[in-house]
């Protein structure tokens, strides 16, 4: 069976749109840009992302088209560096497994947002506890929340979620003991998680949870089952109806009270942020993970394009529609928050929220104020549930696509069985993931999250481009991508691979490792040996870069270690793309590849099996010229 392409651009186009909009434009960037300057921190965000992002993206979309294959067999260009497919694996794998829970939180509200009135107003509930408050209830504004007072004790509850600490209110609490807790946030720990204590104890199952979780597998099992076949059609309603939705809430957020003093607090520029190295240092983490730089995804999508697809075109489309997202996100986020906080009388800075805080607590409490609010609910929450699918289908089929393709060196027909691959895939993982169904599985999330999300996929991007750039070189690189789209791309792509992508992915792991803290959930902070457990994690997603290295160098023939690492890092014959004819125009010589590369039998019509193809090259570098020989 041949390796499937896409039916058209629009199908590659609107799945890697898809999986860069996750979840965390939404709940994350428009918090990062109020908490670092507001309309200021666009500037550092902007620039990282032309100069440092565009052209990673660039890079993995260029890659993956060029040889047809995932993240764990590209890599022929130089195979001492496989350990880097294996790791990128390792960490979409890990992201895969937890991810689907967040989807089931997200079915869980969308349900309940039937309910009338909705079960996150109120405290009358079975789950609420005496220190329940509605925000603005003449109950709930009779404390003074004053910072003034010396006795006084700020205490925070929150979560955190991708790298990101999410204040889910503000409270001072003077000269008592009593901690005031929303009933939105009190439906979302005790009446949809359940919370425990700890990791330490687990608790039992939360079958309501479970379900949803179930159901999650279910619709990506569906979804995915035939490859990019079936995929590609479901993003056309998935990647889109987002935008729909997210269009009616800014319409509907613009029109409410207090809607402009929630648009200044999150444009509203602070310059003197500018000058300092925490809001750079945030920008470049806000870019490169929504982008997904050096997880492997993208150039999982990229390598089921025809190989004369533009794909430096398509990295820019889709890199500035993730960026225009982000930044409409906050643009339907903000004016609902000042609407809640002009509502219920309180200062919008208490209002404001991010990660999970801020999609289950303080927007769902907002949009209860709203007429008409079950509707408003559902439309978030369907919102929501697409876009996380999106991010989910793209997941999993980066790691489908990593093993298929690697197998079928050795059992050339696996393709022809993808669909029962598939099958026991969402299988194994919704097994293995029940365990984020318990009542203490935020906290496992959270694990994941926070470890095998944060460091390795920057180190992994790092080493993406230094191999391209220094190892395989970055001017044969662009020959190759010039071979593909029939001209030669601007060359600050290649400059920023060589000088400027490494510098910021540098500067960034460095901070991260000043700043590093303990994963905590609220008020909960990980004890070591969860921390130890975490670490592990990120270092499970390191190893094999290390291992692979020494165990083929080990294994490959050589006289002298430095005859061994020359070949390592020198490109295999199979290395290019995938069909013969394809192989001819970019210069390389003719293979036959059953399973891994498809054959051509109408290359060896006009070329005989004896022919090697090689490209005259001028002083350049560049090709010149075609001959057979």
């Amino acid at each position: 069976m041949a390796r499937e392409t896409w039916n058209s651009k629009a199908e590659f186009i609107l799945s890697t749109v898809g999986y860069s909009v996750g979840l965390g434009n939404v709940w994350r960037f428009p918090y990062v840009c109020y908490a670092n300057g507001g309309g200021a921190f666009l500037i550092p965000y902007l620039v990282i992302m032309a100069i440092g992002v565009i052209p990673v993206m660039i890079l993995e979309t260029s890659l993956g088209q060029f040889t047809s294959l995932g993240t764990l067999s590209c890599w022929q260009m130089a195979p001492l560096f496989k350990g880097v497919g294996i790791a990128m694996l390792m960490v979409t794998t890990y992201c895969a497994l937890y991810y689907p829970i967040i989807i089931a939180y997200i079915i869980r509200y969308m349900i309940a947002s039937f309910s009338n009135p909705l079960p996150w107003v109120g405290c009358n509930h079975s789950w609420n506890t005496p220190n329940c408050y509605e925000l603005g209830s003449p109950d709930g504004n009779k404390t003074t929340y004053s910072t003034n007072d010396s006795t006084a004790e700020t205490v925070t509850r929150g979560t955190i979620v991708n790298e990101t600490v999410s204040g889910l209110d503000n409270k001072t609490v003077v000269n008592t003991t009593q901690v005031r807790v929303r009933a939105s946030e009190e439906y979302w720990e005790h009446g949809v998680l359940g919370i425990t204590n700890g990791l330490h104890d687990m608790g039992g199952m939360n079958w309501q949870l479970m379900l949803c979780f179930l159901f999650t597998w279910l619709l990506v099992f569906v979804c995915i089952a035939k490859g990019i076949k079936s995929s590609g059609k479901v993003v056309y309603f998935t990647a889109t109806f987002p935008y729909v939705v997210l269009f009616i809430l800014l319409i509907r957020g613009v029109t409410l009270p207090g809607a402009m003093d929630g648009i200044l607090l999150y444009i509203r520029p602070q310059w003197k942020y500018l000058l300092t190295s925490k809001v750079w240092k945030a920008a470049a983490n806000q870019v490169f993970y929504s982008y997904g730089a050096g997880w492997g995804p993208i150039l999982t999508l990229a390598s089921y394009n025809k190989f004369k697809n533009n794909c430096y075109r398509d990295a820019i489309i889709f890199s500035c529609c993730c960026g225009a997202s982000s930044i409409l996100a906050g643009f339907v986020i903000f004016p609902i928050i000042g609407f809640m906080a002009q509502d219920s009388q309180t200062p919008i800075e208490d209002v404001v929220a991010a990660g999970p805080g801020l999609v289950f607590v303080a927007y769902p409490e907002a949009l209860s104020r709203l007429p008409v609010s079950q509707l408003w609910s559902f439309l978030f929450f369907f919102m929501l549930l697409t876009v996380g699918l999106d991010s989910q289908f793209v997941q999993m089929e980066a790691v489908l696509t990593g093993f298929i393709d690697e197998f079928s060196m050795y059992r050339p027909r696996i393709r022809d069985h993808k669909t029962k691959i598939t099958l026991a895939a969402c299988l194994f993982f919704a097994s293995i993931g029940l365990l984020f169904a318990t009542q203490g599985g935020l906290y496992l999330m959270t694990l994941f999250d926070w470890y095998s999300a944060g460091f390795s996929p920057m180190l992994l991007s790092f080493m993406e481009i230094m191999v391209i750039s220094y190892v395989y070189g970055a001017n044969r690189f662009y020959r190759d991508i010039r071979s593909m789209i029939g001209y030669t791309p601007w060359p600050y792509a290649k400059y920023s691979w060589m000088f400027v992508a490494p510098v910021i992915v540098v500067l960034v792991i460095i901070f991260s490792f000043v700043d590093v803290t303990a994963a905590t959930v609220g008020n909960y902070v990980f004890p070591p040996w969860a921390q130890a457990v975490g670490w592990t994690l990120t270092m499970s997603s390191i190893v094999p870069v290390i291992g692979y290295a020494i165990l083929h160098l080990w294994r490959i023939e050589g006289s002298s270690f430095k005859q061994r690492l020359r070949i390592s890092v020198t490109p295999t014959p199979e290395w290019g793309p995938a069909l013969n004819e394809d192989r001819i125009a970019a210069g390389y010589q003719i293979i036959k590849q059953p399973g891994l590369h498809q054959d051509n039998e109408a290359c060896h019509d006009n070329v005989s099996s004896n022919k090697i193809y090689i490209p005259l090259t001028s002083t350049d570098g560049d090709v010149e010229k075609d001959q057979l020989k």
